[in-house]
């Protein structure tokens, strides 16, 4: 059925030089392939596709992406349950919201130097005379790069669920959903944190107390809300789960700096 369409599609069509597919390979003549049926004709990228492509980021952003964000600001639990359920019409993939909450967060941390917010510019001097390589190597891994190394909490986090869930309806891929929208919500929350510390250095010692603060009520609303479970045993496996995610950070950040240290200073 399909070999005789596809050639009579290819006869109200121009005659022109034979053409490689782009998709199989063979080569053809005319506007589609008549070995699979792809279209043969190269498209250029115009002006207006690209500004169309523009204009259709920025209103998924503005469609989308506020959806998502009130429904896990204001309701997560169960923004979370109707979108594992298939209701993912207007919301954000759970991954791309993560990313572009973490890109902004990246972004206003790298901007504004937030790492040394808080110390003035002598003492920055004197910690980098004295600090080894490995140290100064150490330093500007995390810089770069530590919000990436969050991506870790989410194995650990759906190990513990799965363990201390077991009754738990959901399977790895939805637990794991689960924790990606929340913690793309926390970059949004570290965002803030980081802006006001921007205003007030001061508060930036502060910072990481909230933002546990604000991690341990993330794992408390997705044990009690999403998960059914009776607040005093969620409460505990929060805090417990919460406990496992800062030990395996703590390894893998002590693990990554021996190996700095065997690179640099031996």
């Amino acid at each position: 059925m399909q070999s005789k369409s596809i050639p009579l599609a290819n006869q109200y069509t121009q005659q022109g030089e034979t053409v490689e597919c782009p998709a199989c390979g063979h080569k053809d003549t005319g506007s589609f392939c008549s070995a699979c049926g792809n279209a043969l004709q190269h498209k250029r990228i115009s002006l207006k596709s690209l500004l169309g492509s523009i204009l259709d980021f920025f209103s998924d952003i503005e469609t989308n992406y506020v959806h998502t964000f009130k429904g896990l600001l204001f309701r997560p639990a169960d923004f979370i349950a109707r979108y594992i359920r298939g209701e993912r019409n207007e919301s954000y993939i759970p991954f791309k919201y993560f990313f572009l909450n973490l890109s902004i967060n990246f972004f206003v941390y790298t901007k504004f130097d937030i790492a040394n917010l808080a110390e003035n510019s002598f003492d920055v001097e004197v910690d980098q005379l004295v600090q080894l390589k490995s140290d100064i190597v150490f330093e500007q891994l995390i810089d770069d790069y530590g919000s990436f190394f969050s991506l870790l909490i989410i194995p650990v986090y759906v190990i513990c669920n799965k363990i201390l869930f077991p009754s738990s309806k959901y399977n790895l891929a939805e637990l794991a959903t689960a924790i990606t929208f929340m913690m793309g919500q926390l970059m949004l929350l570290e965002v803030a944190i980081n802006l006001i510390s921007v205003v007030f250095p001061g508060f930036y010692h502060f910072s990481r107390i909230l933002v546990m603060i604000a991690e341990l009520g993330i794992l408390f609303v997705l044990g009690y809300k999403l998960l059914k479970d009776k607040w005093y045993h969620a409460l505990w496996k929060s805090g417990l789960t919460l406990a496992i995610i800062f030990l395996v950070m703590r390894m893998v950040l002590m693990g990554t700096q021996e190996i700095l240290v065997f690179m640099y200073d031996n």
